[in-house]
């Protein structure tokens, strides 16, 4: 039993290890990996963010978790795949970087995105939501930061110093 505690301000935290992350590969073995899921006309990150997607229908939808505090966090590339699954689900009222990349020329790699648009502006797409970074954000995102701006959302694009604090474990 738990005394002393709110519990309404309980946190569900969902751990997600997409396809290919559950163990280290080097360069070699990762190509290989590459090289086969183009195959299927899809790169191992467009994989991954489908299992991004398929977590969060999972726990909303038969877990019954509340959407209403539905954040996503990934560390590097993984930051920037929780951005594009939390783009096609709007139940995802936070994303949170940690040491984001600043452009798909590094990574992750989606197919035709260069094309249209690159991380500033997928994550100035993602404004007036909730986007933290816990690291600093790298200059490329000062064009997110207008974004937001312009929405009159410019505090919900910030930075903070870990990751209780972006989840506002004690609020």
């Amino acid at each position: 039993i738990l005394s002393g505690f709110d519990l309404e301000a309980l946190k569900t935290v969902l751990i997600l290890n997409p396809r290919f992350t559950e163990q280290p590969m080097n360069a070699a073995e990762f190509a290989n990996v590459e090289r086969t899921a183009v195959w299927s006309g899809r790169t191992l990150a467009a994989m991954q963010v489908w299992d991004i997607l398929r977590a969060v229908r999972w726990a909303m939808d038969e877990e019954k978790l509340p959407a209403s505090s539905l954040s996503l966090y990934g560390k590097g590339e993984m930051g920037i795949l929780a951005l594009y699954a939390a783009l096609f689900d709007q139940r995802v009222q936070q994303v949170i970087l940690n040491d984001p990349p600043v452009s798909h020329w590094q990574r992750p790699a989606l197919l035709n995105v260069l094309r249209v648009t690159d991380i500033p502006e997928a994550a100035a797409a993602f404004a007036p939501r909730r986007l933290v970074s816990l690291t600093k954000l790298p200059e490329t995102f000062d064009f997110t930061l207008a974004v937001y701006q312009l929405q009159k959302a410019s505090g919900q694009c910030l930075e903070t110093g870990s990751l209780p604090e972006a989840v506002q474990v004690w609020k």
